[in-house]
């Protein structure tokens, strides 16, 4: 009888535990982040890598939120780059141009590069502000700076900025992303007007934990190149797909 007693308590447990699981799984599954088609949404954008969405799309985290969002760089020029903060839904919000984001004043352009510069996960950014001389001698820019992230969301700030030469003797057209060593980290191509009629190509290589460095006559001379207004040098059209892949 006891023998008996034993095993009806022992399946009345079972049966309890059982249904305590089923229960407790369904209930996670209705509240989990990744259940129906919103859920999946919300786990694309909060996946960790950037990657491309198309050639002059970047989706990659930029203010360190865990969220990817949405950098378009038309022509990649880096001046008409635009930025659209992730949400955690999977969506983004309005686009928003860096030129204004930065600060630029009215009569300024400002031209921006995003890469992973220094190649420890966080996408960075390189920001020139000029105003254009109008004239063959080259303005200086007001701002020259990499940006090592997470960036701010009011202005694309970083905790620690660093000043770059490539504003100081040239009045910078362009910024893009180039592979010119071969190497894990993007470099940074500048198309800068150099007075007397020159529109040049340059160069600024980048490294670990540094991002891009100063001028060197070395890199130029084996990278760099010189043209006019009319027949400006070509400049790099594939550099993120050197660094990123298909989000696909």
């Amino acid at each position: 009888m006891l023998r008996k007693r034993s095993r009806l308590i022992a399946a009345s447990t079972a049966a309890a535990a059982l249904t305590l699981t089923v229960a407790g799984y369904q209930a996670s599954a209705a509240a989990a982040p990744g259940s129906g088609d919103a859920g999946r949404a919300g786990a694309a954008a909060r996946a960790a890598g950037p990657c491309l969405s198309g050639a002059t799309t970047l989706l990659g985290d930029l203010d360190g939120d865990g969220i990817r969002d949405k950098i378009s760089n038309p022509g990649h020029t880096g001046v008409k780059m635009t930025v659209q903060w992730g949400k955690a839904d999977g969506s983004f919000g309005t686009a928003q141009s860096v030129r204004k984001l930065v600060g630029a004043k009215t009569g300024e352009v400002a031209t921006a590069a995003v890469a992973d510069f220094q190649g420890d996960g966080k996408l960075d950014v390189v920001v020139n502000i000029v105003k254009p001389s109008g004239v063959d001698d080259p303005a200086t820019a007001r701002v020259a700076e990499f940006r090592p992230g997470p960036l701010k969301r009011a202005n694309l700030g970083s905790a620690a900025p660093k000043k770059l030469d490539i504003g100081d003797s040239r009045e910078v057209k362009e910024l893009r992303v180039a592979n010119y060593g071969g190497d894990a980290y993007p470099d940074l191509a500048m198309l800068s007007n150099a007075g007397d009629g020159v529109w040049e190509r340059d160069v600024r290589a980048s490294k670990q934990g540094t991002g891009p460095g100063k001028y060197d006559q070395d890199l130029y001379e084996k990278y760099g190149t010189w043209g006019t207004p009319a027949e400006p040098p070509s400049m790099p059209t594939d550099g993120w797909k050197h660094f990123f892949t298909s989000c696909s």
